[in-house]
């Protein structure tokens, strides 16, 4: 494969969310400050001597730690690792993994836990340490076993309490090794062969070793970036060999030929065929991570709690141990370790085993059964534990490291929507120690569960931040604490839905009941206490909830001094909505309405405006862009406050000022509040609510237009200004001069005449100068610019009339006038413009999620989902996909909302009845006209349940979305939209539900009997004979499938899984960098712009960890980066990261790891291994059958991408397939006359002439040569091209007949090495046109065709030295013939 091949293809990029984008343009030259500044002020304004020991601190630390059994594991860690950093690479890596309890010490000293490396006083860059086993404690003990038992089970799925079923599963290996990891040694061998040949792979592997090994300690940076950098020489030497290697001559590159591939992933791909659910399936993937079996069991014996006077002899934990030899040992954990003791199942005696055969022949010293750790104690005990454990971490190394890797927090873990069905119903074995598993990680009393969430976070909120190592420090910090906030709120909230938690105030009604478990405070998401009931009641206190977490999410974005937030999370759990916050101190020792200083408490009747606090809020609400603005309480009485009085301050016993009920930290939409929720100007009903409000992406967007504006009209003045100014000194100069001139003075008037001359040219040339330096430096000089927002502007607080007023109108109607005008952009500006986007689909978003995203994305709040849709028009096929998608949006949203009131009424034991009852009559209608004659006794006995019938159901949602956003959709919506597309909305009902059905083939219609046999026998293995107990199983499996009364049942329902928003932490720091990286790239500087992402990636890793999703966005930029450089091994090796942690953070169907999975399979297909590549693209199709329509621009790029990967298998007929799929897609979206779609018919040209349909590829190019002609004229390089090859083509097919297979071959050569380089033009050439479609000037080099002139091609085709005519083929011969 040559290079230009390589190099002329194209990564899809995901339009939708640029948050899922594999690469973006930056959204302001602001981020490149940060980021540009912090990599050149180390150098700049430093002497010599002082950069030297710059330089010098920021050397890596090169470790060594020595243990008690000899290894010796060598470290690299920076100056702000702990000691307790390194102790956890101590206790993860192989050789020393039986370590848990231990200290380091440094030259016999203990070194303290938790101090930083660069403080240890007399440590060197090259110090050895030492591990010194340390006494147990009961906790320790408790970790210790823990810690064993998770290494036996070995990397599993996160906490399905939390997280769900299958959740945080990926499946990578088993699309890329589709016969086992094991069976697959000599690809993954090859693989690593290229990489080290490559130069590249060492840096790479390396880190993948250190991610296993729990080695993952982050280098110094300058270190770090060093290595990558000298990576990537490497990987250009080598690409650079390669093509030197590929310009051979001919006949050995003949010879190189690969074989042609039998069979690949894409062989009788089926374009219109939807992959079965199974796709989905995690079961293989999770399969593969089943460890092989070390020891039968471990669990605490039944002789504990241990007795008081065996605790004074230092006994802590009796643990029952049964080998797979089947021997029985009772093992007590001391305080100096483990030891087998004498006891049995029906007597107990702690003493030592063995100390009473000591010293007779044959027995073993009782040191045989004693040992500091357990692991230590196993391995002498049992010889099949130490082989079994040999074998699981040789199993473990097999997959990528951040395949096996275990969540920090299960709260991170994606969800499935489809889990596995046997594997979930049942535990694999008998094992009691899962009962008691809540005991060994929290103790008898659960004391290590009791946290003081507040403090932790406020301390954390106080660390220092000068410094970058501290900013990383304090932001690691932040996300460690958000994600143990968060998963235990979330367990919390389950308990509160479920009753299994008290409330503090139980005789009050349900919905005012209040909780407190480990120091979080819960409560329901309802109007209790009648705050809302102007507003809207319990409609409005739900999205409160809502915006209360935005709010929170804000100010910590802003990260204002002297103002504390509660840690919040909000989780949605089988339709009931629960708060959860970390307590205030001192909140339940006062009175509520005594504490509120700041803000009202009581809808306005009092009001605080504290001094110091108002003080504190002025930098806030510069921030937000609020005016300081006016508001009375009931009595008259005017206070001045910056933020809504509805947000409550307070100051807590611990002295910090805290806010709280943060949802109105926006201004109110008051177009919409007047239009829709208080009278409807339409037919629609009148909005549940009257807490609309804008987003703060919309407020910032709004903020940044009518600043540019004003800029633009301030120096549109300024310019007009100085022209009058300088106009009217010239008047006034030849003025004076015509006086001061002597009248009669003949001989001096030409003189004078010539001076006067030149002097108005110096003059001219004066001004000039004048005003390029003022339209360059003062112009802005006096601008300023001021647009402050009210947010209590058009509430009902302001309706409170002051006794006597003091503050200034005009100041409050432009408070007002900009709360107008910013509802109004949203309505005239933003709004429109996402629809035409959409329409153009220069943002086009593949499923509901993002869709949210890209909505919220650009400040636009999901009721305008009717609006946006009633944009796009109905009857164009163009934008038939992405309005399908909006409509799907609003009725799987109208669907949640019908949900989360049938779950109410229903008791909990049925809802996965409930649920399975709403699919089936809004998408198994076809199936089952009356699913609800098929419900349980128990559920019949629910009137809703049992009056729910398709038709009804229809209705509620249409009068949901009509009610909610704003549209009306059609009487018969089922069948004209939903009919086909049922497994789309079935998904995004899931999601939004969270709920989690077993991984089945879902059917909306009927099947014949016998469709359903041929399905099941097509699916046995290949070469079974139908033999009877086959034919019987066959019988009984279609039996089973036509005997489903409705298309979901009940028993599909395994799980329903908490939905939360956390007010989550984001590193600025690493976001600022990212950008900065991004925006380099854009600009050139690819250097640069690399060393900024890789800078990036490292802090995101050092913040959040490898297994999050913005890791993830990380690693796939820089896989991007390193492929347009031409490291393909590398950019391989990143987006592999990239793929695995998608699909374990934020999902196996996302987007975002579709996208991924296409552009890996560019990169592997790359560097040679193109037959993996067509696995991931047959992945990436596969998941986009499932989760949309196949009528997507970036699906056609794919199947055009997929088409010169097969050509380069030789595979010429399978790939005319997929060239012809990707013409077909472009005109169905774009069609005829478009650039795009002239691209897609040069490169079906050349396909067909590869496969010598020369009368084909004649119509082929001759249509794409007239669509170039006509758009950019004869003279354009494309149009040229194609005028080329269409004579060359049309010569071809005439001659077809005596062309020799050798001219043939050349031909084949010449068309397959550089099919995407029109593509790719294309796509550039589209992206660059004026809106009325007038083309740019192209760049040089693209009047050629591949790497030769059009004259050295023809020659190459034709094999002949005599050179042809640049024009037409056509023209005549020696007797004036045409040819």
């Amino acid at each position: 494969m040559s290079t230009s091949e390589i190099k002329g293809s194209e990564p899809v990029k995901d339009s939708a969310p640029r948050a899922e984008e594999p690469v973006a343009a930056a959204s302001s030259s602001e981020a490149a400050g940060p980021g540009a500044g912090a990599g050149s002020s180390a150098e700049e304004g430093t002497s010599p001597s002082e950069n030297q020991e710059l330089l010098q601190e920021e050397q890596p630390y090169r470790l060594t730690i020595k243990a008690p059994n000899g290894a010796a594991i060598p470290i690299i860690a920076t100056a702000q690792e702990t000691i307790q950093d390194l102790k956890q690479v101590v206790s993860e890596t192989p050789a020393t993994i039986e370590h848990s309890c231990f200290y380091l010490t440094l030259n016999g000293q203990r070194l303290n836990d938790f101090v930083e490396l660069g403080e240890i006083e007399g440590l060197e860059k090259d110090s050895h340490l030492a591990v010194v086993e340390d006494q147990y404690t009961e906790r320790e003990a408790r970790i210790h076993v823990c810690r064993l038992r998770d290494l036996l089970v070995g990397p599993t799925t996160a906490n399905p309490n939390v997280a769900g079923l299958d959740a945080g599963a990926s499946i990578f290996s088993t699309v890329k090794y589709p016969d086992g990891i094991a069976d697959s040694d000599g690809s993954a061998a090859a693989n690593t062969s290229a990489s080290a040949n490559g130069g590249d792979g060492s840096e790479s592997d390396s880190a993948s070793a250190e991610a296993a090994n729990g080695a993952g300690k982050q280098k110094s940076k300058k270190d770090g970036k060093k290595a990558s950098q000298s990576a990537a020489a490497g990987d250009k030497k080598k690409t650079n060999n390669d093509s030197e290697q590929a310009s051979g001559s001919e006949d050995d590159q003949q010879q190189k030929a690969k074989p042609v591939v039998a069979n690949h992933a894409l062989k009788g791909f089926e374009f219109d065929k939807v992959p079965p659910f199974e796709t989905l399936s995690a079961t293989e993937a999770l399969k593969s991570l089943a460890l092989p079996a070390c020891l039968k069991q471990i669990v605490l014996s039944g002789w504990n709690p241990v007795p008081r006077y065996r605790q004074l002899r230092g006994d802590l934990l009796y643990l029952l141990v049964t080998t797979l030899e089947n021997q029985n040992y009772h093992i007590t954990c001391s305080r100096t370790g483990f030891y087998v003791n004498s006891s049995s199942l029906v007597r107990f005696d702690p003493e030592p085993h063995g100390s009473a055969q000591s010293g007779q022949t044959g027995a073993k010293s009782p040191d045989h059964y004693r040992a500091h750790s357990l692991i230590t104690l196993l391995k002498r005990l049992s010889p099949r534990f130490v082989q079994g454990l040999d074998n699981l971490q040789k199993q473990v190394s097999q997959h990528e490291p951040v395949e096996v890797l275990p969540f920090v927090s299960s709260e991170q873990a994606a969800s499935p929507w489809l889990v596995r069905g046997a594997e979930n119903c049942a535990p694999e074995s008998y094992d009691m120690g899962r009962a008691q598993d809540v005991y060994l990680r929290l103790g008898a009393h659960a004391a290590d569960s009791m946290r003081d969430w507040n403090e932790e976070l406020q301390s954390i909120r106080e660390m220092p931040r000068t410094s970058l190592s501290e900013r990383v420090l304090r932001d690691r910090q932040f996300h460690k604490w958000y994600s143990e906030f968060a998963e235990a709120a979330v367990q919390g909230a389950i308990a509160v839905v479920e009753s299994e938690m008290p409330p503090l105030n139980p005789t009050d009604p349900d919905n005012q009941h209040m909780y407190l478990r480990d120091n979080i405070f819960y409560s329901k998401g309802f109007d209790g206490r009648e705050t809302f009931a102007d507003l809207g009641g319990d409609a409005a206190a739900h999205v409160a909830t809502g915006k209360d977490i935005h709010g929170v999410r804000q100010l910590n974005q802003i990260d204002i001094d002297g103002i504390n937030t509660l840690g919040s999370v909000v989780v949605d759990y089988r339709g009931v909505r629960v708060v959860a916050q970390s307590v205030v101190p001192g909140i339940f020792r006062r009175q509520e309405t005594t504490q509120i200083i700041y803000g009202s408490v009581d809808n306005g009747v009092t009001v605080g405006s504290d001094p110091d606090f108002h003080k504190v809020m002025e930098p806030v609400a510069k921030a937000l862009h609020f005016g300081e603005h006016t508001v009375c309480d009931q009595a008259g009485e005017e206070h001045r406050l910056y933020t809504s009085a509805d947000i409550k301050g307070l100051t807590g016993t611990d002295g910090r000022k805290y806010l709280l009920d943060l949802y109105r930290l926006s201004p109110v939409d008051v177009e919409f509040l007047e239009g829709e929720c208080e009278s409807s100007s339409t037919a629609m009903p009148v909005y549940p609510h009257k807490l609309v409000l804008l987003r703060p992406e919309l407020v910032e967007a709004f903020w940044e237009t009518s600043v540019r504006t004003a800029v633009q009209e301030y120096a549109i003045e300024k310019s007009k200004q100085a022209e009058h100014k300088e106009d009217d000194k010239s008047a006034e100069k030849e003025t004076k001069d015509a006086e001061e001139t002597p009248i009669g003075d003949e001989d001096s008037k030409g003189t004078a005449e010539a001076e006067a001359s030149n002097k108005n040219n110096d003059d001219t040339q004066e001004k000039e100068a004048q005003k390029k330096d003022l339209d360059t430096k003062d112009i802005m000089a006096g601008f300023e610019f001021s647009l402050d927002l009210d947010p209590d502007a058009f509430t009902p607080i302001k309706q409170n009339k002051a006794s006597s007023s003091s503050s200034d109108p005009s100041e409050q109607d432009a408070l007002n006038k900009a709360v107008r005008d910013a509802s109004k952009f949203l309505r005239e500006v933003s709004i429109p413009a996402f629809a035409r986007e959409l329409a153009s689909y220069a943002t086009s978003p593949l499923s509901g999620d993002a869709l949210r995203v890209t909505m919220h994305q650009r400040g636009i709040n999901m009721r305008y989902l009717g609006k946006i849709a009633s944009l796009l028009p109905e009857d164009v096929d163009v934008v038939k996909n992405v309005r399908r998608l909006v409509l799907f949006e609003m009725i799987s949203r109208a669907v949640k909302h019908i949900l989360r009131y049938l779950f109410r009424v229903a008791p909990a034991h049925l809802h996965g009845e409930v649920f399975a009852l709403v699919a089936s009559a809004l998408m198994g209608s076809a199936y089952c006209a009356d699913p609800a004659s098929f419900l349980s006794a128990d559920a019949k006995q629910v009137p809703d349940l049992l009056a729910l019938t398709p038709e009804t159901l229809a209705e509620q949602i249409r009068e949901q979305v009509a009610l909610r956003y704003r549209f009306e959709l059609s009487p018969d919506f089922v069948s004209t939209l939903v009919s086909g597309n049922e497994r789309i909305l079935l998904r995004e009902i899931c999601i939004k539900s969270g709920a989690q059905l077993v991984v089945r083939q879902y059917r909306f219609e009927r099947p014949e009997e016998s469709a359903v046999q041929a399905e099941i026998v097509s699916a046995l293995p290949p070469g079974t004979k139908l033999t009877k107990p086959v034919k019987r199983t066959v019988k009984e499996k279609t039996d089973a499938i036509l005997a489903r009364p409705t298309t979901i049942i009940g028993d599909d329902v395994m799980n329903f899984i908490a939905l939360s928003k956390v007010s989550a932490h984001n590193s600025s720091f690493a976001d600022e960098a990212f950008d900065a990286g991004r925006m380099s790239l854009e600009q050139g500087q690819k250097e640069l712009g690399l060393e900024l992402l890789l800078e990036s990636l490292a802090l995101h890793e050092q913040t959040f960890g490898f297994l999050h999703s913005e890791s993830a966005r990380c690693y796939a930029v820089v896989s991007l980066a390193h492929y347009d450089a031409g490291e393909y091994n590398l950019a391989a090796e990143f987006m592999t990261k990239a793929v695995i942690i998608s699909e374990r953070t934020i999902g196996i169907d996302n987007p975002l790891t579709i996208h991924n999975y296409l552009n890996l399979a560019l990169y592997e297909h790359a560097r040679g291994n193109t037959e993996v590549a067509l696995r991931f693209m047959r992945r990436a199709l596969d998941l986009w059958s499932l989760i949309n329509s196949p009528d997507h621009p970036d699906l056609a790029t794919a199947h055009n991408n997929i088409g010169v990967m097969l050509q380069s298998l030789r595979l010429y007929d399978d790939a005319l397939r997929f060239f012809k799929s990707c013409l077909e897609i472009r005109i169905k979206l774009l069609g005829t006359d478009h650039v795009l779609v002239a691209n897609a018919q040069h490169s079906l040209a050349k396909a067909y002439a590869i496969v010598g349909d020369f009368k084909e590829a004649v119509q082929s190019e001759r249509d794409a040569h007239k669509f170039f002609i006509d758009r950019f004229g004869e003279d354009d390089p494309r149009a040229k091209e194609t005028a080329e090859w269409l004579a060359e083509l049309t010569f071809a097919a005439v001659r077809k007949a005596k062309l020799s297979a050798a001219t043939h071959q050349k031909l084949r050569e010449m068309a397959t090495s550089n099919l995407m380089h029109m593509e790719r033009e294309g796509k550039q050439q589209h992206q660059q046109q004026q809106p009325n479609g007038a083309a740019g000037d192209l760049p040089a080099g693209t009047a050629t065709k591949g790497h030769l002139p059009i004259d050295d091609l023809l020659k190459y085709i034709t094999g002949s030295s005599k050179p042809k005519p640049r024009g037409s083929r056509r023209g005549k011969g020696p007797k004036g013939s045409k040819r």
